[in-house]
């Protein structure tokens, strides 16, 4: 069996690769970026498993060629541009076509290879948006998505379903939380930063964390490696009674619950709550919105993220001091 990875070379992609590869699979990781030292050393001897091909979604020609030559089974399709507003308002075009029309090109691709196995499209809880008042949200919760991001993620979910019912296919979409973990760095389709990573940069700059706020927002904060995990166990599953799930860990993290998880592990990291004016880093300060839902993910995977919040700290600061937060 053979698995394509689209955009296999970024943040929570790489992880997919790697436990795919640990797994004895031989796995394709077609992206636009060239492997880093960063992704190679963090594949370590799961690399001998790992064919890199460069191409771009948006080139159907050179997907399909790429997924003929390699014998391709099965895809995870996680090849995306998340941009920031700046970015939005600078190449919303781009952003569309590759988010979207990337898409349907590896729907297409996936359709037209004999037996073809099972395509897991990595969404986002992106396509939720805000629905102030809620409790939870959950896979049946109407999106209300205002970014380009979270509107051609979810165009992409309703795309995949519709693609499953016109030809019989196997299609899954995975909706990660908001991740933090290691490997998040630098790549055409990321420029940004999450704010855990933004915070600990001005931290390794030498400076105290200045927030205005220790309150919102209050994000799901997921390791990644369980976002990985959740992903695999959706590729390997016999059988999905659902097409959409959410990857969570179901609770709520405020700002100053990250950085005092920050300070337990880095004694020398000094943050403060201050006047806005004073702010280095400035937060919403939002209360608590809907929690995320993983009930759906228990019931039918009986599992749901397990990484416990200090220990993933822990070992995302670990890659941290090791590499510096790029």
């Amino acid at each position: 069996m053979t698995t394509m990875v689209t955009g296999g070379n970024g943040w929570v992609p790489s992880h997919i690769v790697r436990r795919l590869a640990l797994r004895g699979e031989h796995v394709i990781s077609y992206d636009l970026m060239e492997p880093d030292r960063y992704l190679l050393d963090f594949l370590g001897d799961a690399r001998d498993q790992v064919t890199f091909e460069s191409g771009d979604i948006t080139d159907l020609a050179r997907l399909g060629e790429v997924a003929g030559r390699q014998d391709v089974t099965s895809i995870i399709h996680a090849a995306v541009i998340t941009p920031r507003i700046d970015r939005e308002q600078r190449e919303p075009a781009r952003i569309i076509d590759v988010n979207l029309v990337g898409t349907v090109n590896v729907l297409e691709v996936a359709r037209s290879i004999p037996d073809f196995g099972r395509l897991v499209y990595v969404s986002s809880g992106a396509v939720w948006g805000d629905h102030p008042g809620a409790a939870e949200v959950n896979e049946t919760t109407p999106s209300r998505a205002t970014s380009l991001y979270g509107i051609t993620k979810h165009t992409c979910e309703r795309l995949c379903q519709r693609y499953a019912k016109l030809f019989d296919m196997d299609i899954i979409s995975m909706r990660p939380a908001n991740v933090y973990g290691p490997m998040e760095r630098v790549t055409p389709g990321y420029v940004g930063a999450t704010e855990p990573r933004e915070m600990l940069r001005i931290h390794f700059d030498g400076n105290p964390i200045l927030v205005n706020s220790l309150e919102g927002p209050y994000l799901d904060w997921t390791f990644v490696e369980d976002i990985a995990e959740g992903i695999e166990r959706a590729w390997t599953a016999e059988s999905l009674p659902h097409d959409v799930y959410s990857i969570t860990c179901g609770r709520l993290y405020s700002i100053g619950d990250m950085l005092a998880a920050f300070k337990a592990h880095l004694p020398e990291l000094d943050f403060r709550e201050v006047p806005a004016s004073e702010a280095n880093y400035q937060v919403s300060g939002d209360d608590p919105g809907p929690v995320p839902s993983n009930a759906r993910m228990m019931a039918d995977f009986g599992w749901v993220p397990t990484t416990p919040f200090d220990v993933g700290i822990a070992r995302y600061l670990d890659w941290i001091v090791a590499n510096g937060p790029q």
